[in-house]
């Protein structure tokens, strides 16, 4: 059975290693984080888990070291004294870090400098909240998928559905900031909406008699529920229809919606933005990039060809 050091209790790495130990009690689970005294290494040595204080010694006694935290510079301030670097050898290191595939990559040179036997870079794809359910998955990448199934997948398999996504160790982070950009942008784009219902929605209250007094009154839930939420819904396998036609190149096929006309109405949100006084700075690269393509190809096309103009 292999034996497991958390390294990092934050609010991810705490739900990591709750969820190992509760789904493995007889199992012992190490913890190390930076800051011993904190509630949440508090919490989890009361559960059962063993404190380590000294990360050296914590790396010693384990076989996988399981990393969850900030960034990859606390990864190299927390392992970089020699005694550290030295308890890395022949060890397998699982990184669940958030970064970027440059860091993945630099991450995997650094540690096989220390002699670690295997490294996987990953990424929780759920909230803290939701590890350990089944709504929870991980990506993680790197060495080869034989050795991640014989020696990751099983030990970690309490925590979420393991999506191994290649031999490239960047392959994970890629696909997490892939994900998490399409979400961010998703966010943005619904904060932009929230705003013009405020203002319309302030407007409605205030000819009705309330002089405006209703504008902090005014409630956006009800039409984004019945509106907006629906029409996100809808859309979602649209995403891999767009995704498709940039593997196939396939710019003339518009899916029924012309980029001509898509320019127009999201031209119609910016005016709108401007008219009510609502910040729809996020969209204007998405404009500017709209109006190229039709500029250069006509507006019949389909708006995955905006893709290409991303790389330039």
């Amino acid at each position: 059975m292999s034996r497991i050091l958390s390294l990092g209790i934050g609010n991810m790495g705490a739900a990591l290693a709750n969820t190992l130990l509760t789904s493995n009690p007889s199992s012992p689970l190490t913890i190390w984080n930076r800051t011993a005294d904190r509630p949440l290494v508090k919490s989890l040595t009361a559960a059962g888990a063993q404190l380590q204080t000294d990360v050296a010694t914590a790396i010693a006694g384990n076989d996988i070291i399981l990393i969850c935290v900030l960034d990859y510079d606390t990864i190299y301030s927390a392992l970089s004294s020699a005694s550290a670097s030295a308890a890395l050898a022949g060890k397998t290191v699982v990184n669940l870090t958030n970064g970027t595939p440059r860091q993945a990559a630099d991450a995997q040179a650094w540690f096989r400098e220390r002699g670690v036997a295997r490294y996987f870079d990953g990424a929780v794809m759920v909230p803290p909240q939701l590890v350990g359910t089944p709504h929870s998955f991980l990506l993680y990448s790197g060495e080869t998928e034989a050795a991640f199934t014989d020696g990751v997948a099983a030990p970690l398999a309490s925590v979420g559905k393991a999506l191994y996504t290649g031999e490239d160790v960047a392959s994970a982070a890629t696909d997490d900031l892939a994900a998490l950009a399409a979400m961010y942008g998703m966010f943005s784009g619904a904060l932009i909406g929230i705003g013009l219902l405020q203002r319309q929605l302030a407007k409605t209250a205030a000819g009705k008699g309330n002089n405006g007094s209703g504008a902090a009154k005014v409630k956006v839930t009800p039409a984004v529920e019945s509106v907006v939420v629906p029409v996100l819904t809808a859309l979602v396998p649209y995403i891999t229809l767009i995704a498709k036609n940039v593997d196939d190149e396939a710019w003339d096929d518009n899916m029924g919606n012309p980029l001509g006309m898509q320019l127009a109405g999201v031209r119609n949100i910016l005016q709108a933005c401007k008219d009510e006084g609502v910040n729809g700075g996020a969209l204007e690269m998405l404009v500017g990039l709209m109006q190229k393509v039709v500029d250069e190809r006509g507006g019949d096309g389909g708006v995955p060809e905006v893709s290409r103009l991303m790389l330039e």
